[in-house]
């Protein structure tokens, strides 16, 4: 944090740090960004702000829409570092794929007849020394837009995972059952394997409609992006383009109630008449439509196919694992998971929040460090396996 923020910016970024919900964090950051003086010395600092402030008003539309239309409560809490998500149609086998990854044959019911799983059912397992929450969710189903078989409900739990496993079964018609799920996925604004579109958009107080590198706009120019910036309601921005942006791009980047999600493909009951040949049918379909999906052939009968599976989740998670040292130089057995970029200011976010105020440096130990114990600040970024040290 810089040490020359005016008093007020002072006092606001205090009350975020020290804010226990996500309205109050949003308040704070809001305030925090309008009084701040702007200078060279919190320039990152200010940036940094302002890409919580889009995150957190994120998370929050998706919790708005996630309640929107129905008075039930049905999210599971995110109890664990990461939460799975395991999806699929009607007796897909996403049941006995919860039992074998969470070691118990009691987590979920299992049945060879449709709808065996009426809400969700929760298991847990690790990876790397981070313990993953499993959410096995009730099936997708045709029409689960429009709320059938509770599938507004399941989508909301969809949304509220950080990973998908989306269970095919091989002994049926594959591409039917992939082609319905990722259709409904699409119209519920979830997409799966996708990257965000290479745009971002700053509100700012005056100037109007700015636009920086439009050549990546694969559309008609400025003229038009200024003409979707206004209909949807956008009077003062930034737009940036990093990269090849389509028309449709543009208008995804604009929505932030879309959840984008790493997923991976498990085909079950691979122990079944039919399955080696139906998995060689999804296998090349996947391949000559380019879909980004990693394609694991499973039987939960058999128990195989599930060796690396936890490593392969974890590796789509995108995550890093980040251990701690005290002051005698003992290394935490536990680490801090967390995304990869992260910095120091968010492992400490992690830690303690208040820790932040007193901040003084930190020492550094792996990939990410030049030498051992290397003395760094809170801007450093971090590496997996990286161990720190804090000092405040």
């Amino acid at each position: 944090m810089p040490i020359n923020l005016n008093h007020e910016a002072q006092v606001e970024w205090d009350k975020y740090l020290e804010a226990s919900s996500i309205e109050e964090q949003i308040v704070h950051l809001e305030r925090f960004v309008g009084v701040v003086v702007k200078h060279k010395g919190v320039e990152n600092h200010l940036r940094m702000a302002k890409q919580k402030l889009k995150r957190l008003k994120a998370t929050q539309e998706k919790m708005r829409q996630a309640k929107k239309g129905s008075g039930e409560r049905w999210l599971v809490p995110k109890g664990e570092d990461a939460q799975i998500a395991i999806i699929g149609i009607v007796n897909s086998g996403k049941s006995s794929v919860l039992n074998v990854l969470a070691g118990s044959d009691s987590a979920a019911k299992v049945g060879a007849y449709p709808f065996t799983t009426v809400k969700p059912e929760v298991g847990s397992t690790t990876a790397r020394g981070a313990r993953l929450q499993l959410v096995e969710l009730p099936a997708v189903v045709e029409g689960s837009v429009r709320g059938e078989m509770s599938g507004k409900l399941v989508l909301a739990g969809i949304r509220n995972s950080d990973c998908v496993i989306l269970a095919i079964d091989l002994s049926q018609n594959p591409i039917e059952q992939l082609e319905l799920v990722l259709k409904e996925l699409s119209i519920g604004k979830i997409r799966l394997n996708t990257n965000r579109p290479p745009v971002t958009i700053e509100k700012v107080g005056s100037g109007n409609i700015q636009i920086f590198n439009s050549h990546h706009y694969e559309g008609k120019g400025n003229d038009e992006i200024i003409e979707i910036m206004r209909t949807k309601g956008y009077m003062n921005v930034i737009v940036r383009f990093h990269g090849s942006t389509t028309i449709d791009q543009f208008f995804d980047a604009l929505d932030y109630t879309i959840s984008y999600l790493p997923a991976i493909i498990f085909g079950t009951k691979g122990d079944l008449q039919g399955s080696k040949s139906n998995y060689s049918i999804l296998a090349n379909y996947i391949s000559e439509n380019q879909l980004p999906f990693k394609l694991i052939p499973v039987s939960s009968t058999n128990k195989e196919g599930f060796d690396d599976i936890e490593e392969d989740i974890f590796e789509k998670l995108g995550k890093i694992r980040i251990y701690t040292r005290n002051n005698v130089g003992d290394i935490a057995e536990r680490p801090i998971i967390l995304d990869q970029g992260s910095t120091i200011e968010n492992a400490i976010e992690v830690l303690s929040k208040k820790m932040l105020r007193f901040f003084r440096f930190a020492r550094i130990w792996g990939k990410s460090a030049k030498f051992d114990g290397e003395k760094v600040g809170l801007d450093r970024t971090l590496q997996d396996g990286d161990v720190i040290q804090v000092f405040a």
